[in-house]
């Protein structure tokens, strides 16, 4: 069981707040109920068989009966508290929100039951203490036993009434609960494969740029000082990629022209290099390594796989699909291209879909000229 399973299963879903809110708006509106009753009085269709001598005689000892009434219906709200509040204690220490339904409804209608019964002897206790000092004498028609049953089944329904509220906002809020647990447990899931991804280095690139300084080390010193410099900011790129999932584009390009002059360090003259970047494309939010992957790739399958001299341009524009990126480079594209697809076009698809759903897209094709890759970003903010 990990860590968010057992948090649900030992924190109660409904308590606190969302309680208190419960347990006030069910007993005001009770309260409210009973005035308004009380208040109104009897009604005059109940008084239209009777005889005016008669009807007079009921509404005056419904009069009498009133005090009584207010008296008895406040304690019946009192205790309605006291008694649902122990169920709620019950509840939270024996955790009964966990059962299953078949297994709590019996616990929850005995204790029920129990808390009615009590409830009707303390108010019958009081009825009978009222009476003998002479408040509601005048309707001692039923019998105790009557008078026990019928107030505990009173009690009896608004207990139930209040365990089904009750045990209903529990199943809400822990269906609630899953839920929320299972967005946190996909979006953990979908930063750590955007970490993985983003930190990913081709170690094929990494592998040629150092050859490429060992030539130069004797070659040209100068010029692999500088190498070194140039793939210093492109793993420091790499390794910092992790940190944030989009960066300015100002930031990428950094990392890819210092890719190319590494490049060209190596390829010299066969690689020919054009760069273009519209005007406030430098603010534009892009995902670490996207440039640096395209043009990767493009040198990896444009000029180093060809015997002859080759060309690499990049362009970044903005316009109503948001930031639009292309990477043209010689070549071709073969044909069973599609079913082959590198590491890298692969990932930047994944990393793609995981930022930002349909809403981001990506192309390869073959031009008159070579083979250009697209990428089009929305663009709902700018850094």
């Amino acid at each position: 069981m990990d860590e968010d399973s057992r948090s649900t299963n030992s924190t109660p879903p409904f308590a606190g707040r969302g309680y208190r809110l419960m347990q006030t708006g069910f007993w005001s509106l009770f309260a409210l109920t009973v005035s308004v009753t009380l208040l109104s009085g009897p009604p005059s269709i109940a008084f239209e068989e009777d005889t005016p001598a008669t009807s007079e005689a009921l509404r005056s000892a419904f009069a009498e009966l009133q005090p009584v009434m207010w008296i008895q219906n406040v304690a019946m709200i009192l205790c309605g508290i006291l008694a649902t509040h122990q169920l709620h204690l019950l509840s939270l220490k024996h955790r009964w929100d966990l059962r299953p339904l078949r297994r709590l409804a019996p616990v929850v209608l005995l204790s029920c039951v129990g808390f009615a019964a009590g409830i009707s002897v303390l108010i019958n206790a009081l009825r009978g203490f009222l009476a003998a000092r002479g408040f509601g004498a005048a309707v001692a028609g039923r019998g105790m036993l009557i008078e026990l049953v019928a107030t505990g089944a009173v009690a009896l329904f608004l207990l139930g009434m209040w365990a089904a509220l009750y045990y209903a906002c529990q199943a809400f809020t822990r269906l609630h609960q899953i839920e929320v647990n299972s967005l946190r447990h996909a979006a953990a899931i979908k930063e750590a494969r955007l970490q993985t991804i983003a930190t990913q280095l081709n170690p094929h690139f990494l592998f040629n740029s150092l050859n490429t300084l060992r030539a130069l080390i004797d070659e040209n010193p100068k010029h692999a000082r500088d190498a070194v410099t140039q793939l210093s900011l492109v793993l420091r790129a790499s390794l910092t990629s992790s940190d944030r999932n989009l960066i300015p584009l100002r930031d990428e390009l950094a990392a890819v022209n210092a890719l190319l002059d590494l490049e060209l360090a190596r390829y010299g003259e066969r690689l020919q290099v054009e760069r273009h970047v519209g005007v406030g494309c430098e603010k534009a939010l892009v995902p670490p390594l996207l440039l640096v992957t395209l043009v990767e790739n493009a040198v990896k399958h444009g000029v180093a796989a060809r015997l002859g001299p080759g060309f690499l341009r990049y362009e970044a524009s903005l316009g109503s699909e948001g930031l639009c990126l292309h990477v043209r480079n010689s070549g071709a594209l073969a044909e069973n291209w599609q079913g082959k697809g590198g590491m890298g076009l692969a990932h930047t698809r994944e990393r793609l879909a995981l930022l930002f759903g349909r809403a981001a897209t990506m192309t390869l094709s073959q031009t008159a000229d070579g083979v250009e890759a697209t990428v089009c970003l929305p663009q709902s903010n700018q850094a």
